[in-house]
């Protein structure tokens, strides 16, 4: 899958267009990121690729370290192909090609990270990635503990390993 990020991290966030609202969260949280040295794309950024947009969200998911899942009712309905035909053809797609990559590193996962806007929605975060870590993050605490993730900062670092102790064996009767 990936590895950790470095000072070039690029991250796509996949999301469903629940409402304007949504969608300037969404802004919102990408501008921050850019604005933390994360290069960070959605789609609101591109007029029209000229390839096209499947061709255009399979490339981003592809070239991205990391893919931030923003999890809401509307969005996991639609990343397993629940939703009404012609609804949320983007978030079906785009659900399509990570559920296959998962798929093909038989559940491995370290590319695709599950964000909420509200702990409520924790519900919405898809099966195939309930048991990785998600991130709430309109909180501080929540932005950064992402923001840990995606630069390979860690909170509590694990030390060095020390030198090995010698104890003498356990005396023995004769």
């Amino acid at each position: 899958m990936s590895s950790p990020a470095t000072d070039d991290s690029k991250v796509f966030i996949s999301y469903s267009h629940d409402s304007p609202e949504h969608k300037n969260r969404v802004l919102e949280l990408s501008d921050r990121l850019r604005g933390d040295g994360i290069d960070s794309m959605i789609d609101q950024y591109e007029d029209s690729p000229p390839q096209g947009w499947p061709c255009w969200m399979l490339d981003q998911i592809e070239q991205a370290q990391f893919v931030l899942m923003v999890c809401t009712r509307i969005y996991g309905e639609r990343v397993r192909g629940k939703a009404q035909p012609g609804e949320g053809k983007g978030a079906k797609w785009e659900g399509a090609i990570i559920t296959q990559e998962l798929y093909d590193a038989e559940s491995s996962n370290t590319k695709f990270i599950p964000i909420l806007f509200e702990h409520a929605d924790s519900i919405h975060i898809p099966v195939f990635l309930r048991g990785v870590t998600h991130y709430v993050v309109t909180t501080d605490e929540g932005y950064d503990a992402l923001y840990r993730r995606l630069t390979d900062q860690h909170d509590t670092p694990k030390p060095a390993l020390g030198q090995r102790r010698s104890l003498p064996p356990r005396p023995r009767n004769p």
